[in-house]
């Protein structure tokens, strides 16, 4: 065959943009759990239960009423009569009255009647009776049902590679199977000088280091590798094994036999067979690369060195399969960071979780019993038992998990699809954590998020600057976003005409301190002031006024699922389920940033897509731009 010689290299820039060019369509397949590590989740998965299912205790002690010990001090302690017993596991039924308390485990389901739970620490058993020493405020120690996960929220996105920790968030939730990517790469190494690593290594021979090599590196990007070992320098033979891996694979990738020396004939196999797209690249190691196209299937041919082999996998082979599986290359295994925010630590050898966002860690912990603490956290700093406190900006090490993407900007407030568009079209990754507008505030203050999404409502009907204004936040700006349509929520089939008839149905309210629960309470007010009532007068009489979702989404799941007969929420969330709406009024979801953020280049891609034409032409029913968005207001 004759020889090839390298007459004119493509540049490395130019390669890049080949590249970028290259997609490769992924099957979708169902795996079980156990199974489904290190594969790309195919769809967003939403939580089919709440999690936790019933409300339970989280700490080892007595289920009590909180009022009976709030005269409890070490000197004087409250004396409770002992009525039972709780194990974690447990299904009786117990009931805790005024004056009684119920020995209860970790774990364990609360008994009716009870509403705190004071630490076995704090106590001490005299007879059948317990005496207690501090006293406990009502939900001390109690995990609510629904307050890690609601059903129907959002637990992991697609796109993400499946590690321990989201093999545990589905679980939590229960689910066995998972929808995922399959991207199958097949694996060829050519040369006669090459054998199996184990057997005995003859003269002139080498180990076959390339095919488990860039085994593993396929597997660290998230495709599946498929090896078929090794072909040698034999025209027929790699055509037969080529021609079977083009067959069975999504992407084909072939070591060895692509420079000019004399042997070297991959490079002309593939020319033979479909397109050569370039045959040699600009760049030190790895020059000899061929990359072509056989049947529509990438088919990428590296050099034989190992080390030139790896460095144009990572440079140019694995951006095809992070592009084709919608993923991101993992990051380093530890990176340096400076603390965004004061933690203290509780006096002994801690593993802390945190989020790191443009160097910055922040704490990720909610609680002992919460899985998505977990989900919510890139890393985590190792705290020693000397230290009980580390201040804002020390500087800190974090261990990453394993094929974490580092968010560009932290999002805390309320939950909107007009969010989801946004991290969209910026191509930014947002951490969302979804806990109400008054949530949001609170990370504002303390500086623990970069932008509260906000639409909180004062008695005048003003969005947000009140709220401002009543924390004295400073170093901040209003951001006015977009208005939203909110109404009642139900079945086709159970029709809601307005806010009257909600007296006589069961209601899914939003959690306190949401935006939306507000408005709701403030458009009842008004309505109690017309028939001649007061607010709290009326709202006793609505069934469930004292429930609390988490999201628009989850309040649909409620009214769905027959839990509730009506819901309150947004247009676009009632339609996404296919429910019924009734308008009810309008807010204005907005947005309060940090001044010191303004010019960074992640909240300027956010401000410009905000403001921009296909940002209003995208949003979902029920919400839309008006002259006020994007404007920012300050000071307060």
């Amino acid at each position: 065959m004759e020889r090839k010689e390298f007459r004119e290299l493509t540049p490395v820039e130019e390669a890049r943009k080949l590249i970028e060019q290259i997609r490769v369509q992924p099957e979708i397949i169902t795996l079980a759990i156990e199974k489904a590590v290190g594969h790309i989740i195919a769809d967003d998965i939403p939580s089919g239960v709440d999690v936790p299912a019933f409300n339970r205790s989280v700490k080892d002690g007595y289920a009590i009423h909180a009022k009976d010990t709030y005269q409890a001090s070490e000197p004087e302690p409250v004396k409770l009569k002992m009525t039972g017993s709780i194990p974690a596991g447990c299904s009786d039924t117990f009931f805790a009255g005024e004056g009684e308390a119920i020995e209860i485990s970790t774990g364990a389901p609360i008994p009716d009647g009870a509403d705190a739970v004071v630490m076995v620490e704090q106590t001490k058993g005299v007879d059948d009776n317990i005496l207690v020493y501090q006293p406990v405020h009502i939900n001390e120690n109690i995990m609510k049902a629904g307050s890690d996960i609601m059903k129907g929220e959002r637990v992991l996105r697609k796109n993400t590679r499946i590690g321990s920790r989201e093999i545990g968030v589905l679980a939590s939730v229960g689910m066995k199977e998972v929808p995922v990517r399959k991207l199958l790469v097949g694996i060829i190494s050519t040369g006669n000088e090459l054998i199996e690593p184990g057997n005995s290594l003859g003269k002139g021979l080498i180990f076959d280091a390339n095919s488990y090599a860039i085994a593993a590196s396929v597997e660290e990007a998230g495709a599946i590798p498929k090896m078929y070992g090794i072909i040698p320098d034999d025209g027929k033979m790699m055509e037969e094994g080529l021609d079977r891996a083009i067959r069975e694979c999504h992407m084909v990738l072939t070591s060895g036999s692509t420079s000019a020396g004399v042997g070297d004939i991959m490079y002309k196999i593939i020319e033979d067979k479909g397109k050569t797209l370039t045959h040699g690249i600009a760049i030190k190691p790895g020059k000899p690369v061929v990359i072509g196209m056989i049947d529509g299937i990438p088919t990428i041919g590296l050099p034989g060195n190992p080390t030139s082999a790896l460095s144009i996998f990572n440079e140019f082979v694995a951006p095809i399969i992070h592009n084709s599986l919608g993923t991101a290359p993992s990051f380093r295994t530890k990176v340096q960071a400076v603390m965004g925010t004061g933690i203290r630590s509780g006096g002994r050898e801690e593993l802390f979780p945190v989020g790191v966002i443009r160097g910055r860690a922040y704490p990720a912990d909610k609680t002992s019993g919460a899985i998505t603490t977990l989900s919510d956290a890139d890393g985590i700093i190792e705290i020693n038992a000397e230290t009980e406190y580390i201040d804002a900006g020390s500087p800190v090490e974090v261990t990453m998990f394993g094929n974490v993407r580092i968010p560009d900007l932290m999002y805390v407030g309320g939950q909107c699809p007009g969010i989801d568009l946004l991290e969209e079209m910026t191509g930014l990754v947002f951490r969302t954590l979804n806990r109400g507008s008054s949530a949001g505030f609170a990370a504002i203050s303390s500086g623990t998020t970069d932008i509260a999404c906000v639409n909180m409502v004062d008695a005048e009907g003003n969005y947000n600057s009140s709220t401002i204004s009543k924390m004295n936040l400073e170093n901040i700006v209003l951001v006015k976003g977009y208005r939203r349509e909110l109404g009642l929520i139900f079945t086709p089939d159970n029709h809601v005409d307005g806010l009257e008839e909600i007296t006589s149905l069961q209601l899914i309210n939003r959690n306190r301190g949401s935006g939306t629960r507000a408005i709701l309470e403030r458009e009842l007010g008004t309505l109690a002031e017309a028939k001649g009532m007061t607010k709290s007068e009326f709202i006793k009489n609505i069934k469930g006024y004292n429930s609390g979702s988490k999201t628009h989404r989850s309040v649909c799941d409620a009214v769905k699922s027959g839990k509730a007969d009506v819901g309150f929420g947004i247009r676009a969330a009632a339609e996404e389920s296919g429910l019924g709406f009734v308008p009810v009024t309008e807010d204005e979801f907005d947005f309060v940033i940090r001044k010191d953020l303004l010019d960074i280049r992640e909240i300027q891609v956010f401000l410009n897509a905000l403001r921009s034409e296909e940002f209003s032409r995208r949003l979902p029913a029920g919400i839309h731009t008006y002259e006020m968005t994007g404007s920012i207001i300050s000071p307060f």
